[in-house]
C-alpha cells in the first residue's frame, strides 16, 4: 500500500502582517476544513508554535473552527522556547494544556517533540511523555528532528523505564533528501514505529521554481523570508543539475508530467515509505490544494521517470 497523505495546517493562521498566510479567520478555515472533507484528507499535522511568527494562532483556529466535531484528527508538536526549557517536564505539560484547550479537545492523536533539546536529559523528556500519556492526553508518542542516535537512545530509555515508545516519527524527507533511509527507517521498522515525511517537494525546489527562476519573493529561498536550512541543503549547482534531469526526463512523457507530480508520486508511491506512513502535504490556497492531492494520488510513476529519480540521489548526497 502506498503511504496516505496527511494536511500540513503551518500555513493555518496569521501573523501581525498577515505574511504567506490565507487561512486566518474562523470562517476561512471553515472553508479549508470543508474541501479537506471533500477531499477526504481529515488528517491535520499542527504544533503548537504554527504559524511562524504567531505561535498557537493555528491551534486557537481549528479549534474556533471545531475541527474535531467536524471529524479531523489533530496532531501537534511541543512548543519550542530555548535550548533546556523545550522538552522539560513543565513545558510539556503547559503545551499540551494550552494545545487541548486551543483545539477544544481533551486529547491529540499524535503528541511529537518537535525538535531535540540538547540542554534537556532524554531520561528527563521520555518520563516527562510518559506521564502525559497516562493522563489521557495523546494516544500516540511522535520524535521529530530527532537524530538516528538520539532515536535509538529514546527506545533505550522506554525499553528499560518502561514508558510509552514513540510510534510515529515525522522528519524531512523527498527525492533529493533521502539520508533517513540508510539506519534511521530499517530502525523504525523493526520498532513498528511509522514515518510521516515533510517537505515532500523540498519546500518548493522540487518544482523547479528556484532553478528555472520564477518569482520568489516572499518565498523560503530569497530575502528576509529566506530559511537557511533549505538554502544551504538545496541552492547549490548538484541540486539544479538534479532538476534539469528531472524535467527532461518529465516532459519526455506524454502528456508531460509537472515536476511537483513527479516528485509527489515518486515519495507516495517508490520511496522508503508504505503501508501506515504519511506524506504531509500544504498549500496556499483551495485550487492549489486539490491539484497537490490530485498529484499525489496519480498512482505510480512511468518507469523511466521512476528511474531517474532513483538515480538522483547519489548525485546530490553530501554524507
Amino acid at each position: 500500500m502506498p503511504a496516505h497523505l496527511i494536511f500540513g495546517a503551518g500555513g493555518v493562521g496569521h501573523t501581525k502582517d498577515s505574511f504567506t498566510f490565507t487561512w486566518d479567520t474562523p470562517e476561512k478555515v471553515s472553508e479549508l476544513l470543508s474541501s479537506l472533507k471533500r477531499l477526504n484528507l481529515t488528517e491535520l499535522d499542527s504544533a503548537a508554535v504554527y504559524p511562524p511568527g504567531n505561535p498557537g494562532h493555528t491551534e486557537i483556529l481549528l479549534g474556533q473552527a471545531k475541527a474535531v466535531d467536524l471529524g479531523f484528527t489533530i496532531d501537534s508538536k511541543i512548543f519550542i522556547r530555548e535550548p533546556g526549557k523545550n522538552l522539560t517536564d513543565a513545558n510539556i505539560s503547559s503545551s499540551i494544556d494550552n494545545t487541548l484547550a486551543s483545539i477544544e479537545t481533551d486529547h491529540v492523536r499524535t503528541l511529537y517533540a518537535h525538535f531535540p533539546d540538547s540542554g534537556t536529559p532524554l531520561e528527563v523528556t521520555a518520563a516527562a511523555f510518559d506521564k502525559q500519556y497516562k493522563a489521557g492526553k495523546y494516544k500516540q508518542l511522535g520524535l521529530s528532528n530527532f537524530s538516528y542516535e538520539d532515536v535509538v537512545k529514546y527506545f533505550q530509555i522506554c525499553e528499560e523505564k518502561g514508558y510509552i515508545k514513540p510510534s510515529v516519527y515525522q522528519g524531512h524527507y523527498n527525492a533529493l533528501a533521502r539520508s533517513d533511509e540508510k539506519d534511521l527507517i530499517p530502525f523504525l521498522r523493526k520498532h513498528n514505529c511509522v514515518y510521516n515525511a515533510y517537505s515532500p517537494v523540498a519546500g518548493g525546489f522540487l518544482t523547479g521554481k528556484v532553478t528555472f527562476g520564477d518569482n520568489l519573493y516572499r518565498t523560503r529561498w530569497r530575502d528576509q523570508s529566506a530559511m537557511d536550512q533549505y538554502v544551504s541543503q538545496y541552492d547549490r549547482p548538484a541540486m539544479h543539475d538534479a532538476i534539469r534531469k528531472l524535467k527532461a526526463a518529465c516532459n519526455s512523457t506524454s502528456p508531460p508530467l509537472t515536476l511537483q507530480e513527479a516528485a509527489l508520486r515518486w515519495v507516495v508511491n517508490h520511496s522508503a515509505l508504505g503501508d501506515g506512513d504519511g506524506v504531509i502535504v500544504g498549500a496556499k490556497r483551495i485550487d492549489q490544494l486539490e491539484s497537490n492531492v490530485k498529484d499525489a494520488r496519480s498512482g505510480p510513476l512511468p518507469e523511466h521517470v521512476r528511474e531517474t529519480i532513483e538515480g538522483l540521489w547519489s548525485e546530490v548526497d553530501m554524507d
